[in-house]
């Protein structure tokens, strides 16, 4: 008996079908390894490196208010019109577009300028041979981001301050126009329409300059860059919010300057955390899973400005809002934080030797020298020497007169200038 094994033309076509499904299917399941043998193997790396330098950027931009604080609590920013100045140069591009030489005469020249001595002084500086490396630790990144939330709070309790003396201002308005109005019932229909839009017009204005000043004013909160912490919930009162925001500021106030007696976040300290073991059920019928319970201590110096009122009220809602504002805000910072792990573990400052030399009287170089202790604290006075002028010297009766605007001393001063 023979087979005919001759296929059919459905059957080729049934055939060619399968195939070309077997090749789609092992196309898909060993073309990406395949494909993976041939490609760059830098791909992955590059990409990660690519995501590192995106976050630093990133991070570099929230810190940019913190740079400027440093800036000026350091006294290297000029005060706008300072003793006659117009230098309007921002603290964020402060080494930017000048020189550190620039800057620091500019700021020495500020210095001289405030105490009264005479502009004929001599200048040098040079640069140190020496490079000063600092480290940055994990507490300093903590610090950086607990300060940066520091100015936050600071912000948000300046705004609801002035919201609530808005109010008051509206509602002692509105008092003094309802007074003014009901002492005049007697007048037409028309004079009281034209009082209504007096007072609404009064009421834009002031809303109008509201918003201006807002607007205008420098603590935005938009200052502190693209990053933007949590704000207090709503739900609780506005008076509330604010000495919950003032509370918080002293407590992170006394953390940054290690004046607390434990070494935990603030915040930890005042949550609670209950724990609820699963429950197996039976044959896995109304089991659940563990539970997590963020709570307020009973001990919370928050809780117990939440409770602070006069009439028993249920804070349970405010209470609740409060736990999940303080769990964002944790969360918040932990981000931050694990963006500047990426940053470099070390940081160079660079130093300056400044000689100078002018005239002057002991009047004003006191001045001087306080001035530079008091708000110039990137420099440094290394060495101080004074010499009485020898025209002085040869007329000791001229000591009495006004002698070359009483420059009668000779001052060489050197002082160490530090940039970071």
């Amino acid at each position: 008996m023979e087979l005919d094994l001759q296929l059919t033309p459905l059957s080729r076509i049934l055939l060619g079908i399968l195939g070309g499904v077997l090749l789609i299917f092992l196309a898909i399941q060993v073309g990406p390894a395949f494909y993976g043998l041939f490609v760059n193997h830098d791909t992955k790396a590059k990409q990660e490196q690519l995501l590192q330098t995106q976050n630093l950027v990133r991070v570099a931009k929230v810190l940019k208010p913190i740079e400027s604080d440093i800036y000026e609590e350091t006294g290297l920013t000029l005060a706008l019109n300072q003793q006659g100045s117009t230098n309007s140069q921002s603290a964020k591009t402060l080494f930017d577009t000048e020189l550190p030489e620039t800057v620091i005469r500019s700021r020495i020249d500020a210095l001289i300028r405030r105490a009264g001595i005479q502009q004929n002084y001599q200048l040098l500086t040079k640069p140190g041979t020496a490079k000063h490396t600092h480290k940055l630790t994990a507490q300093h990144r903590g610090n950086l981001v607990l300060y940066l939330y520091f100015k936050h709070i600071e912000m948000e309790e300046m705004e609801l301050t002035e919201e609530v003396e808005q109010q008051a201002e509206e509602e002692t308005f509105n008092m003094l126009m309802d007074a003014w109005l009901s002492g005049t019932e007697s007048d037409t229909d028309e004079k009281t329409d034209e009082t209504d839009d007096l007072k609404t017009g009064a009421k834009s204005v002031a809303k109008e300059t509201e918003r201006a000043d807002k607007a205008k004013s420098p603590h935005s909160m938009d200052a502190a860059g693209q990053w933007k912490f949590s704000s207090l919930p709503d739900t609780i009162p506005i008076d509330v919010r604010i000495k919950l925001a003032a509370f918080i500021k002293s407590m992170v106030t006394r953390q940054l300057r290690g004046a607390t007696d434990s070494r935990q976040d603030f915040f930890e300290t005042q949550l609670h955390r209950v724990e609820t073991p699963a429950t197996p059920g039976i044959f896995s019928i109304g089991a659940k899973p563990a539970t997590v319970e963020t709570q307020l201590r009973k001990e919370s110096a928050l809780l117990e400005i939440l409770t602070y009122s006069e009439e028993s009220v249920d804070i349970s809602e405010p209470q609740y809002a409060l736990v999940k504002y303080i769990e964002e805000i944790q969360e918040q910072r932990a981000t931050l934080l694990k963006q500047l792990a990426l940053a470099p573990l070390t940081y160079q400052t660079d130093h300056y030797t400044v000689e100078m030399k002018f005239k002057t009287d002991i009047e004003k170089l006191v001045n001087l020298n306080h001035l530079i202790e008091t708000g110039a604290k990137w420099l440094t006075v290394r060495d101080l020497r004074i010499s009485a002028d020898k025209q002085t010297q040869e007329r000791p009766a001229a000591r009495g007169r006004d002698s070359g605007g009483g420059a009668n001393l000779n001052v060489d001063m050197l002082l160490i200038a530090r940039i970071f």
